[in-house]
């Protein structure tokens, strides 16, 4: 098969060709940081879920509950979700705001899940961790967002 450049029929350009000259590319971890975004929100939202159905996991091994009031903590799971997602298909859209709220989103849902430690120390380590690596991914190429 032979490549040409000149213009196809139509008016149609090769797709591999990019005659604007160097193109900006959105760096990986931007876009490690959007999908470790998407899956926190999946977790903030089972949260809340569970939360507002008044699930038994809330429970300590001795039986006392973790949070007094499970409507107030399903609401600030939502939000916190409704923000992961928000600021997870800004980022994949190359949009700024998604940084802001990124790092807001990673920042407090790592201080939420702190409090559930308790409960479960396992998925909570693991949220956490992620947290902290959506942080690590907008922090890391920083200057990206900084050029207009």
């Amino acid at each position: 098969m032979a490549q040409h450049s000149e213009p196809m029929p139509g008016g149609v350009t090769d797709p591999m060709e990019r005659s604007a000259g160097a193109v900006a590319r959105r760096p990986g971890m931007f876009t490690f940081a959007a999908v470790i975004m998407f899956v926190v929100a999946g977790f903030e939202a089972l949260s809340a879920i569970l939360a507002f159905a008044g699930t038994g996991w809330w429970a300590t091994a001795s039986g006392d509950l973790v949070y007094a009031n499970l409507v107030f903590w399903g609401i600030l799971d939502l939000l916190i979700a409704l923000i992961a997602l928000y600021a997870g298909i800004d980022l994949v859209r190359g949009g700024t705001f998604g940084v802001v709220m990124g790092y807001l989103f990673a920042g407090l849902g790592a201080i939420r899940w702190l409090f559930v430690i308790p409960v479960a120390p396992i998925l909570s380590v693991v949220v956490i961790a992620l947290c902290v690596m959506v942080i690590y991914g907008l922090a890391k190429h920083s200057d990206y967002v900084e050029s207009p």
